[in-house]
């Protein structure tokens, strides 16, 4: 795989390949960006070209560095990522021991920190020590969706590297790559919003009936006459990324509607079901859908604050009822 087949992040592999020409690497890169753009993809594929026999600033992808690269067994490039929830500072000291050995088969080791952001405070003050008297053959590369919640120390010791939301066009050139038929890799393209991660990792059929089950809930104002509020809850929520995932769809579809009330010619995120938005948004009117998606976008954020899931969709259906100005289900 040469750089050339990551899409949709030009400036940032630009970057990379200039150090490669010019061998003027630094000690350490960080990779910040959203989630699913191409980060790891983009490490890896840095860490083959700076190991690759051939020399050049392309991995040649056939010498045996490359090949134990490509099935990933090459013993100078490690791979740490979050165990749970982080990286603890058990993590950071086996890599220390590691990097206090010269290389084993090549000039240099290359070291792929994913999620760096969860990195304890124990360990974060371990790779400072780290990134402040690194080994001459070590390079690190720490890869993070979440820059604000690395160290300042840490940040400043990077040559840092930003990446991009990708564009639709690249999605959709991506997902038909992997075999996805026109029409869906069009319509994953909008909905994407710049990231690809959601859509590789599970069937795209399931992400879909997901947006399904909240167009519903959006439709019917959150009322239900079968089903009590706890046992809608429990459906909805199952989990606090399924309650997550709620609530980004919802967001969607909140701005979808008020395009369409105030800006009819945007382009939905949501436009294979724009004839049914446009009935949904005759019926209600602006400044309710505004307070919802405000109201969504709190929910956003309390839910990483271990707030319970069910509350969080119990107190949203109560709100829906109410801003939408549907009559009740006795």
């Amino acid at each position: 795989m040469a750089f050339g087949a990551i899409l949709g992040q030009e400036h940032a592999l630009s970057l990379l390949q200039k150090a490669l020409v010019s061998a003027r690497l630094g000690h350490a890169y960080l990779f910040y960006g959203p989630s699913g753009v191409g980060k790891k993809l983009t490490a890896l594929q840095f860490a083959k070209a700076l190991i690759c026999q051939g020399a050049t600033a392309e991995a040649c992808d056939r010498c045996a560095s490359c090949h134990k690269m490509t099935t990933g067994n090459h013993p100078d490039v490690v791979v740490i990522n979050p165990e749970g929830t982080s990286i603890r500072i058990e993590h950071i000291r086996a890599l220390q021991r590691q990097l206090s050995y010269k290389p084993y088969e090549s000039q240099r080791t290359v070291v792929i920190i994913d999620g760096c952001e969860s990195l304890t405070p124990p360990a974060a003050n371990a790779l400072l020590k780290t990134l402040e008297e690194p080994p001459a053959s070590a390079l690190l590369l720490l890869l993070t969706s979440k820059k604000d919640a690395l160290p300042l120390t840490i940040i400043s010791r990077c040559q840092q590297i930003p990446f991009r939301p990708l564009p639709p066009p690249h999605i959709r050139a991506i997902l038909l790559q992997q075999g996805v038929d026109e029409p869906t890799a069009a319509l994953v393209a909008t909905l994407a919003e710049g990231r690809i991660d959601t859509w590789m990792q599970t069937d795209i059929s399931q992400v879909l009936a997901r947006r399904q089950s909240a167009y519903a809930l959006l439709q019917e104002r959150g009322h239900t006459k079968s089903m009590p509020l706890f046992l809608l809850a429990r459906q909805y929520t199952g989990s606090r990324d399924q309650c997550e995932d709620l609530l980004h769809w919802l967001c969607l579809f909140c701005r979808d509607l008020v395009m369409l009330k105030i800006a009819s010619t945007t382009p939905l995120y949501n436009h294979d079901l724009q004839a049914e938005l446009t009935s949904l948004a005759s019926s209600v009117a602006v400044e309710p859908l505004l307070d919802l998606f405000g109201l969504l976008q709190q929910l956003r954020q309390y839910l990483p604050m271990n707030v319970n899931p069910q509350l969080t969709f119990e107190q949203l259906v109560i709100q829906l009822q109410q801003l939408l100005k549907t009559p009740g289900v006795a």
